[in-house]
């Protein structure tokens, strides 16, 4: 996919530019301190404050067509059912991501489902799109996608991501931009999806891409 502005090195994949990415982290903060015992008491019968429930998120179809687009998900949906709705909620973050790259502008609900510095460059993406009237076309296919990790409210989720036939076109004429078509070493990319959970919903936070000569690229090249 066509990922977002460069901070280490521009690739193409997929459906847009992606650039490697770390991942943030956020934290709170406590304060203490004497308190009257009424206070404490107030505190004490307070009722507990309920979690946001959210409905659960129907899996997203193996392949999908948006305008001159087409993602496809070659890979099964898990047997777990915690690793299934991350995957769920994975799929759903790249269509509204792609959404909003055809749209030029971010189309609800992505920022449910894209975070942090990941919504950073998608912003970045959608800008560049917009002033050099590019929007992504052809096919994009992810494979091998895989629960990597998952602990409490943190989830890793790895692809292999086939952009060979991926394509950049005008919108308005719908010629193709042959700048954007990918180059043999930037087709077949390995990337690593770093996700968190927000409000009750899964949303990815960063990225990170491999191409050659990185070898963490080489068991998805074809």
């Amino acid at each position: 996919m066509k990922r977002a502005g460069a901070v280490i090195a521009v690739c193409v994949t997929g459906l847009m530019i992606l650039s490697a990415c770390s991942s943030g982290k956020s934290g709170g903060t406590a304060s203490g301190g004497n308190s009257s015992p009424e206070t404490a008491s107030s505190h004490a019968s307070s009722p507990p404050t309920k979690p946001s429930v959210v409905a659960p998120l129907s899996m997203p179809p193996a392949s999908v067509r948006i305008s001159a687009f087409t993602q496809k998900f070659a890979s099964p949906v898990p047997v777990s059912q915690s690793e299934a709705e991350i995957i769920a909620y994975f799929r759903e973050a790249q269509l509204l991501w792609i959404r909003s790259d055809i749209a030029m502008r971010l189309v609800a609900p992505v920022t449910e489902f894209v975070t942090g510095e990941a919504l950073t460059n998608l912003k970045k993406a959608v800008a560049a799109g917009k002033s050099n009237d590019r929007v992504p076309a052809g096919t994009d296919r992810f494979w091998n996608t895989r629960v990597t990790a998952l602990a409490g409210s943190k989830a890793i989720v790895t692809t292999c991501d086939d952009a060979i036939k991926y394509r950049e076109i005008n919108p308005s004429t719908g010629k193709i931009d042959p700048a954007m078509t990918p180059k043999p070493y930037q087709a077949y990319l390995y990337e690593t999806w770093h996700m968190i959970q927000l409000s009750g919903r899964w949303a990815i936070s960063s990225f990170t891409v491999a191409t050659l000569p990185n070898p963490s690229a080489q068991p998805c090249q074809l």
